[in-house]
């Protein structure tokens, strides 16, 4: 059933590793008619290091490329049914009521995969109908609906050879590379480990070399500047029997690798805490293990996966977030 079936929907999201067009062909696979905008007026590295440094050093051409979205919207022949936005960070409360003011019929749904502290964006939360955050920090903070993130349909549970025992796949940030190096050193004898770290730039990796003390012992042959499609990363975690996540020290909400072991049916060793408290847990595919003292008991590399029931498979998948999102 196309649950969305006739309903146009305005979408504002920043590019994110190709997330953005695969929530846009999901919401069409719904029935839905998408209009998708960049939330960002640039993805430039200069202004997104902008925004996040103060976005009003950009207000004339954050302004501007909004005036030109609203101009476009209002000259739509039929009005949208809903608007959805995802971790905004240059959209301003003005330019969101301009929106608004064309299409105030339109439910607005705000939803954050990263937490208010990095993204900002506190002053939409009055202009929306419904607001959701990964962070369960934010959730009681905010008093907003905790809603996790979800796993896209390419990582889907398939019966692949497992070519790695031990597979990471994430950007270098904070004390990752050091901890995923602590806790290779434990087991790189006996099993199968495959290792992608990845930073935006060259810029970025230099930069950080000197002011960075993370990154003191990370050498450049170890980082790749070009980041995985979501083929080639589902291949790698399809083709591993664990995936290990390092989870930001200062963030709490489960991150998207998560769930895309958490589809794919493989073990999961991770560094975040808070995941006991999730209807999935299962300490038999899920190990949490101490950033200062990692430890990883060689039963939890040597034991099977555990299947899932269903509806929990169903509801962390792409389509069931976005089913929980518009309340269908």
């Amino acid at each position: 059933m196309k649950l969305l079936e006739g309903k146009n929907i305005l979408f504002f999201c920043a590019k994110f590793f190709s997330y953005e067009e695969e929530v846009v062909n999901s919401l069409k696979e719904l029935g839905a008619q998408v209009s998708w905008y960049d939330e960002r007026p640039s993805n430039s590295f200069l202004t997104k290091i902008l925004i996040r440094i103060n976005k009003k050093i950009l207000k004339f051409k954050i302004d501007r490329y909004y005036e030109n979205i609203t101009s476009s919207v209002a000259q739509q022949k039929n009005l949208y049914d809903y608007i959805l936005i995802i971790s905004p960070e240059a959209m301003s409360a003005k330019n969101l009521k301009k929106i608004k003011n064309i299409n105030d019929k339109a439910k607005i749904i705000l939803y954050m995969w990263d937490s208010f502290q990095n993204k900002g964006a506190l002053d939409l939360i009055p202009l929306v109908d419904t607001a959701f955050t990964f962070d369960p920090d934010d959730a009681r903070k905010y008093k907003i609906q905790l809603r996790p993130l979800f796993y896209l349909e390419s990582y889907k549970h398939v019966k692949r050879e497992e070519l790695f025992d031990l597979l990471f796949i994430g950007t270098v940030h904070s004390d990752r590379y050091t901890l995923v190096k602590k806790i290779v050193k434990q087991i790189e004898t006996s099993y199968r480990v495959k290792l992608h770290f990845y930073l935006s730039s060259r810029f970025l990796f230099f930069s950080k070399k000197v002011f960075d003390k993370n990154f003191s012992e990370i050498k450049y042959n170890e980082v790749c500047f070009t980041s995985l499609s979501h083929k080639e990363n589902s291949e790698l975690i399809h083709n591993s029997k664990m995936i290990l996540d390092i989870n930001h020290p200062k963030q709490i909400g489960l991150t998207m690798r998560t769930f895309e072991t958490l589809g794919a049916q493989k073990k999961l060793i991770t560094t975040n805490r808070d995941i006991i408290n999730y209807d999935f847990y299962n300490k038999e595919n899920i190990l949490v293990i101490d950033r200062l003292n990692p430890i990883i008991p060689k039963e939890f590399l040597q034991n099977s996966f555990i299947p899932l029931k269903a509806s929990l498979m169903e509801k962390y998948s792409v389509k069931g977030w976005l089913k929980e999102l518009f309340d269908i």
